[in-house]
């Protein structure tokens, strides 16, 4: 604020090493058993002039030079959050859409949890108030449908979609019964699973009494729905209501095509002028059967609830290169056999994301990003973003793990396989995703990415000085200023410059 007294707004420019750094954009890395905090781009960039500086460049590309994998994980260290409506879109595109639509009589299929979601309520009404709301709501534009509830009793892989969702809110335990009014926002009170669990229970008992036939998953509930709709098609035709990309690719998956139309829709928003209605039976004829087989795996390798989107890697793309590599479909093959080993599983899943990130066949995805490292700083006019290389091999070991799982889990054959031994560990009462089994760095780079100095950092004694880097906050004493090896040193080194007689500029 003090450089821009006396200055016009034209005259001032802002200068990148006074932007304020937030504690979002902050993250830390464990050095000889302390955190330290850094920032990531910071950190990504000084870890590889450590590494040109000091070893074989190649070599350390194995490990993420970040202090998490930035192409999987964002920086709150969630999963990246996946773009599932753009494979709807992809799938749309190839598709010719039904004319006819939803014609005659029907047994409608509900997604439970979205079902809860719709309804606002109001603030003073009784729980039983709200559940009459909801089960009218039904009967009147569903008659007696059928509703699949999500179960949120003990832990699950989708634990970190629904901390996601909640947005950091999460309500007190409320002790309900129908005839307590309701004095808590909606939202928080959905967020506490235990909250959200006595409601549901509530208002399948409301729903039942409308003759509504209503089933709850111990989990996730996207196969249970999809089960239902498919075994109503048996004997009637049906229409799934839902909002989730899950539900339609698990229709196509498992819709048969002898049977009655099966049709998913989404439930009509007073924005939407005309909603997609996907008539399954002709999606599953136009993909063809190849796709369908294998439409699981293309869902999950690029981003579900469970597994992380690749960044700069389109859902689409699995899509696309399914129809065009030959390489990619035996891939895929491998995440569809119920008896593939961990090695199988981590081998198919390397060469399946070197295919996405056009990669040549046998290369190594460690290989690829430092190819592309190199490329990357050949061309931009800017630093090179850690997120926009592939990930390394020892982070997408866990991803193809937890794609494998989550393909078993939709396939219905996961009962016998445990998620800590496909890419999961418990954590604070949930499952989080394991992010890779290295360190950031090798810890030789670790050690020389700040100093301990405690005179001015002016000597080679000073490992910044030593490796040609400037000291940074990181650094324990000096901070990244007030020293010999800072850029602030060298800015009033240059100012000293300006002031002297006989300097041309």
């Amino acid at each position: 604020m003090v450089s821009m007294d006396g200055q016009t707004t034209a005259e001032y420019t802002f200068k990148k090493r006074d932007q304020a750094i937030t504690i979002s954009t902050k993250s830390s890395v464990k050095i000889d058993g302390e955190a330290v905090q850094m920032d990531l781009q910071l950190l990504f960039q000084r870890l590889t002039i450590a590494a040109k500086a000091s070893q074989d460049l190649a070599s350390v590309f194995k490990y993420e030079l970040c202090s998490h994998p930035s192409a999987l994980f964002d920086i709150s260290l969630l999963l990246r959050q996946p773009q599932k409506p753009v494979l709807a879109d992809a799938i749309w595109a190839l598709h010719t859409p039904d004319l006819l639509g939803v014609t005659g009589h029907v047994q409608y299929v509900l997604d439970g949890g979205a079902l809860v979601q719709r309804i606002p309520w109001t603030r003073g009404s009784t729980y039983k108030d709200i559940c009459k709301l909801y089960s009218e709501y039904v009967t009147r534009k569903y008659g007696e449908a059928v509703v699949v509830f999500d179960g949120y009793q003990g832990t699950s892989t989708k634990d970190m979609t629904h901390r996601r969702r909640a947005g950091g809110r999460v309500g007190a335990t409320v002790t309900m019964d129908e005839y307590m009014p309701v004095t808590m926002n909606k939202d928080e009170f959905l967020a506490n699973n235990t909250n959200k669990q006595q409601f549901i229970n509530m208002l399948s008992g409301h729903l039942q009494k409308k003759n509504c036939q209503t089933y709850h998953a111990p989990g996730d509930a996207d196969l249970l729905i999809v089960q239902k709709a498919v075994e109503s098609a048996t004997s009637t035709n049906t229409v799934l209501i839902g909002d989730d990309t899950d539900l339609l690719i698990l229709l196509i998956y498992h819709a048969n095509l002898k049977s009655h139309n099966l049709f998913f829709t989404p439930e009509p928003k007073k924005s939407t002028k005309k909603p997609r209605v996907w008539n399954i039976k002709a999606v599953k004829q136009q993909l063809g059967p190849s796709v369908c087989t294998h439409i699981l795996f293309i869902h999950a390798i690029a981003g579900c609830d469970t597994t992380s989107r690749l960044y700069g890697i389109g859902k689409g793309a699995p899509l696309k290169k399914f129809t065009t590599s030959s390489e990619f479909r035996e891939q895929a093959t491998v995440f569809d056999t119920q008896s593939a080993s961990t090695a199988e599983v981590v081998s198919a899943g390397e060469n399946a994301l070197l295919c996405l990130y056009n990669g040549k066949p046998g290369e190594g995805l460690d290989s690829l990003r430092h190819k592309r490292f190199c490329e990357k700083v050949a061309t931009s006019t800017s630093h090179v973003q850690p997120q926009s290389l592939p990930p390394t091999s020892a982070a997408a070991k866990y991803h193809s793990l937890r794609v494998y799982y989550q393909v078993q889990q939709w396939k219905g054959t996961v009962d016998e396989l445990l998620p800590q031994e496909w890419g999961w560990k418990e954590s604070d009462g949930g499952l989080v995703p394991v992010q890779t089994d290295l360190p950031p760095a090798p810890l030789e780079l670790l050690r020389v990415i700040r100093c301990t100095c405690k005179t001015d950092c002016s000597s080679l004694r000073c490992t910044c000085k030593k490796h040609d880097i400037e000291c940074s906050v990181a650094c324990s004493n000096c901070k990244g200023s007030g020293c010999a090896n800072s850029c602030q040193a060298a800015c009033n080194d240059n100012e000293d410059d300006e002031d002297e007689p006989g300097n041309l500029h």
